[in-house]
């Protein structure tokens, strides 16, 4: 897939079997795909029964999976809600729900750990489960915004991104690219790309170095972002240097709300 695509959550019908890459699930599950089947990433949302249990297969990339509500606990953690935990590459490990949690599940379909990146390559060993607070690792908070990762490329053993942005009123994006492909998934409220809209549970899937703007609602928006490796973002203003995308590397507030075991 070049350009952009948006899914839309609404018709798409749930189905009691998981539909992620090889994943084992036990447990009531009602789960959709909601992003666009040949594009480089896969998104999958989920509603689990209480102690229902996904096992990551022995091969897969960096995957995340934000918890919408509920709780799901892992390696010995329980991420709570607006969480996020990091499984990287070719950990096999288990997930079980506390409570009826709903879900927000992302992974690359190549299983293979990116390389020639700008980040350099992840290291092969020491790969294990990053749980991370609703505060996330790196942040940038005023008043009325909230853009804080979960991941941003630059840990030694994974490159996966994920990106917190919230709004809470209309905000008009710069134009701008970014060098990687890359999945938006709404999780409140709405985003607008001209007339079309993004609106709670779809996602929009852009392709890397593929110029886009949007519109936030008027009541504002929150947004998951996600992306397999480090990404440089571009602007078409000369004036505006290209910058690599990134917690420490652009000045935000170091936070690592990270859960122990």
């Amino acid at each position: 897939m070049a350009g952009i695509d948006i899914v839309k959550a609404e018709g798409i019908e749930a189905s009691t079997e998981y539909p992620a890459h090889g994943h084992k699930v036990e447990g009531g599950v009602r789960a959709r795909t909601v992003s666009p089947p040949e594009f480089s990433l896969w998104l999958v949302t989920a509603d689990l029964d209480d102690g229902a249990s996904i096992t990551w297969p022995a091969e897969h990339g960096d995957e995340s999976v934000f918890v919408v509500s509920g709780a799901f606990q892992i390696d010995g953690r329980t991420c709570p809600a607006d969480g996020a935990v990091i499984i990287e590459s070719n950990v096999e490990v288990t997930g079980t729900a506390v409570g009826p949690t709903r879900i927000v599940h992302f992974g690359p379909a190549d299983t293979a750990p990116p390389s020639g990146g700008l980040n350099g390559d992840p290291s092969t060993e020491g790969h294990g489960v990053h749980v991370v607070g609703p505060k996330g690792t790196w942040a940038a908070i005023k008043e009325g915004q909230d853009s804080h990762f979960f991941a941003d490329s630059s840990c030694p053993t994974c490159r996966i991104t994920l990106l917190h942005v919230g709004r809470d009123s209309v905000y008009d994006s710069s134009a701008h690219s970014h060098t990687e492909d890359e999945l938006i998934h709404v999780i409140e409220g709405e985003i607008l790309l001209g007339r079309q809209k993004v609106g709670v549970g779809d996602t929009l899937a852009i392709g890397g170095d593929v110029r886009y703007k949007f519109r936030g609602g008027d009541n504002g928006f929150r947004f998951l972002n996600y992306r397999r490796d480090a990404s440089r973002q571009d602007f078409p203003d000369p004036d505006r240097p290209s910058v690599i995308e990134g917690g420490e590397i652009n000045g935000l507030a170091k936070v690592m709300d990270l859960i122990e075991a």
